[in-house]
């Protein structure tokens, strides 16, 4: 990374400042792959990378650069990337990696004393590492990892102030490839903007708008160039210019949670047959068994995932079009909202893929070098069934830095310093977004939500490390 102009202190004051540029930026290089390894360290601890249920068809994603139906294209490029469609090892350095460079973009910009960013640096990392959720995704070949990354990149070019042209352009490129990682992201980041926007116009006076007006027109254009990115890799495939071919789906599965789908159908069958109505009695309790339950509409007539959503568009959509259906799904979402942002145990779905699960299957065809790591893996043993004891200390650290954001929320540190509020508020919207974008269009899962709550024990260490005296602020006042 290049130093900072007019700074006597460079990045992290990481390595001498003797140093040749080009040496101190191998130097930072070296920083953040080794602080890398150390986010992603359960991968090491597992033998292997950690993977999921869709980690197999990430992985080949990444070399067929086809994309599926349920899932963007954006992280099968990434893993293509820095894979060298090889091993899935630097595919996880990579994401320790990065998330080890955004959090010391963060410190620098909220720790005004430059000596101290290294030992408040690795500090934060090792918090994060021990109370969080952070290194369980940062570990695992799925694209969950990416979604708070993203938050983190969107606040640091709209309040950053010590980048370089370097660094933000860097974070501009990210961006990009990290919105295409998953459907959720397109609609929270444009919810995000609209709040941002709707708020810089109610302090239009404050001077700032023109700056502010670049920043959002930027990341406008970032956002509709990733989505239309996403929708021409699904024309090229399938013919069609779509964000999603599975989005009618996993909505007609959520419909089926609250008895709408099921009521609908009764009223409707009769006079308008459709492809559900062979389903009426028997439809799922769970919105995701729609898809892979075997007696459910789409494995036991055989379609594709693309082949279901076409079939359950006109469905959806009139379901969605009368008013007491509306009403209805709009208090199921609701609920569902509430209960998502109460799930924050981590580790979600890490049992023993082994024999004939797509994880191996796709690794068989194209890692198949990797196949002893993976067999002799401690996932492929189980040995991260039993997560209570995390789940405990992630859910501890969590009521822990709500406390503490909630105490110090007005000391005269965080009131003299506006972008400590901004963090938080940009923190909580994104995980509130995450909440309501993922339960309401899919399922209430821990995975789906745990995955952004690292972002809460973050902000409060933010803000505990500005509290210059704590004796003082716990002093005891007539």
């Amino acid at each position: 990374m290049p130093t900072d102009q007019g700074s006597g202190v460079d990045e992290a004051t990481i390595g001498r400042s003797d140093l040749s540029g080009s040496r101190r930026i191998l130097v930072r290089i070296l920083y953040y792959l080794l602080t890398g390894v150390c986010v992603s360290g359960l991968a090491f601890v597992n033998q292997y990378p950690l993977v999921y249920s869709d980690s197999g068809a990430y992985m080949g994603n990444s070399f067929s650069l086809i994309p599926n139906d349920d899932r963007p294209i954006g992280y099968g490029l990434i893993i293509r990337a820095v894979s060298w469609q090889s091993t899935i090892w630097t595919v996880v350095l990579f994401q320790g990696a990065v998330a080890s460079w955004l959090l010391m973009l963060m410190i620098r910009e909220f720790i005004r004393d430059a000596s101290r960013w290294l030992h408040v640096h690795l500090l934060l990392l090792a918090f994060l590492c021990i109370c969080s959720s952070l290194p369980w995704y940062s570990a695992q070949l799925m694209a969950d990892h990416y979604t708070p990354l993203v938050l983190l990149i969107l606040f640091l070019l709209f309040k950053g102030k010590k980048l370089g042209h370097w660094r933000e352009g860097g974070l501009w490129l990210l961006l990009f490839f990290f919105l295409a990682t998953h459907n959720a992201h397109f609609p929270m980041m444009a919810v995000m903007l609209g709040m941002a926007l709707l708020r810089v116009w109610q302090q239009r006076r404050n001077g700032a708008s023109r700056y502010f007006g670049v920043r959002w027109a930027a990341a406008t254009g970032v956002l509709c160039g990733s989505a239309l990115m996403v929708m021409l890799f699904n024309y090229s495939t399938y013919g069609r210019m779509q964000l999603s071919r599975a989005g009618n789906v996993f909505l007609a599965g959520r419909l089926c949670e609250p008895g709408i789908m099921a009521d609908y159908l009764r009223e409707n069958c009769p006079t308008r047959p459709n492809p559900m109505c062979a389903y009426v009695g028997r439809l799922p309790e769970d919105a995701g068994d729609i898809l892979w339950a075997p007696d459910q509409f789409v494995n036991e007539l055989g379609l594709t995932i693309g082949q279901a959503d076409s079939l359950l568009a006109p469905v959806v959509a009139d379901v969605l079009c009368r008013p007491e259906y509306l009403a209805r799904y709009l208090r199921s979402a609701l609920v569902s909202s509430v209960s998502q942002l109460f799930q924050w145990e981590a580790g979600s779905g890490l049992g023993p893929y082994g024999e004939g699960s797509s994880p191996r299957l796709h690794l068989l065809r194209h890692l198949p070098d990797e196949r002893r790591s993976y067999d002799h893996s401690r996932q492929i043993f189980g040995y991260w069934n039993d997560r209570e004891a995390t789940g405990r200390l992630q859910g501890m650290a969590l009521i822990l830095s709500l406390l503490v954001l909630a105490l110090l929320w007005r000391s005269s540190e965080v009131e003299a310093n506006p972008l400590l509020k901004s963090l938080a508020l940009w923190v909580m919207a994104w995980v509130v977004l995450n909440a309501a974008v993922t339960s309401s269009l899919s399922v209430v899962d821990s995975r789906l939500q745990s995955r952004v709550m690292w972002l809460i024990p973050m902000t409060a260490f933010l803000v505990a490390m500005n509290i210059r005296s704590w004796t003082s602020y716990f002093k005891v006042r007539p």
